[in-house]
């Protein structure tokens, strides 16, 4: 009994904890701490002890994911320093207009998301226009998170073939592939785009009706004027990996990410070379971002570990 309400206890703590903005290499291993004593497990000594069972998890996850992390946060880097995912972004939009503003939120997320982009960066590339669409046509601005939301990590990020983390993550613990259930993947997506948009809509409109509009803000962000690449530099690197992720996944697993993210990054090195803003520092902060990214998760993946040596798991 004791050894359940441990297991639950550190679990709902690691969630409030979170919740309430504690940094996970803190509220990760002090959960996994409250979960160990609660079921008898040694810190130090012994074959199952806590320092050595959190940290093989930890680094664990490291080792195996590491290259996948570096390379998805640099692809999205390049993607928003060269410009490329703010033109695919505008080249959708202005394609579908203000009319149709939502719908035009939704599929600049999705096409960006489903490609390997970064949640994080697409959320900063398509949040400007984002608003500026929802100004024009005076739509209640508290729908942009959920229209960007709904595009990014619903239908697209786990879909069959996605090139995001998130699905490729299971291939090595259930030795599945990206592309696992592709036929039941896609029902499944076209239901939730069908219906969440269906149901983003209607409360969009009962707002209307309700009297809401846009609220403009003085912090609100300003579209950058720049040079932007031709938004045909933006499509082929993400088509490069999905097609590299696609004919590679039977031989390499998740090894196939590697090299697909891998010649994405490249791809954009070559084709967009002349629109960086400012490459090094890019790389910097995709490098950092990478090492937070995946710090993050292996403390989680930790705490996982320790959890799974419970009694009661």
């Amino acid at each position: 009994m004791l050894s359940m309400i441990g297991l639950v206890g550190g679990l709902v703590l690691l969630i409030v904890l979170t919740i309430r903005g504690m940094n996970l290499f803190i509220a990760a291993p002090l959960c996994a701490l409250v979960v160990a004593l609660t079921n008898g497990m040694s810190v130090f000594i012994g074959d199952i002890n806590f320092v050595e069972t959190y940290m093989s998890g930890f680094s664990g996850f490291i080792a195996a994911w590491f290259f996948m992390f570096l390379l998805g946060a640099l692809f999205g880097k390049f993607m928003e320093d060269s410009g490329a995912a703010d033109s695919v972004s505008r080249w959708i939009i202005q394609r579908i207009g203000y009319k149709q503003a939502v719908l035009a939120v939704v599929l600049a997320c999705a096409i960006l998301t489903y490609g390997g982009v970064s949640v994080f960066v697409v959320a900063f590339s398509v949040y400007p226009m984002a608003v500026s669409l929802f100004k024009d046509a005076n739509l209640p601005r508290r729908f942009i998170p959920a229209a960007m939301a709904f595009g990014s990590v619903t239908f697209t990020m786990t879909s069959a073939g996605s090139p995001e983390i998130q699905n490729w993550i299971p291939i090595k613990y259930l030795g599945t592939s990206p592309f696992a259930a592709w036929e039941v993947s896609l029902v499944v997506a076209i239901f939730m785009a069908v219906l969440g948009y269906w149901w983003l809509a209607k409360m969009i409109r009962k707002a209307i009706a309700n009297g809401e509009a846009f609220e403009a803000r003085i912090t609100d962000p300003e579209i950058r004027e720049r040079d932007y690449p031709h938004p045909l530099t933006g499509i082929i690197p993400l088509l490069v990996v999905l097609c590299i992720s696609f004919f590679l996944h039977e031989a390499l697993a998740q090894l196939a990410l590697i090299v697909a993210l891998g010649g994405g990054v490249l791809t954009l090195l070559i084709i967009n070379h002349a629109h960086f803003h400012n490459l090094q520092a890019a790389i910097n902060t995709g490098t950092t971002g990478a090492l937070v990214a995946i710090g993050n998760t292996a403390a989680v993946v930790g705490f996982g570990s320790i959890a799974k040596n419970t009694e009661a798991f």
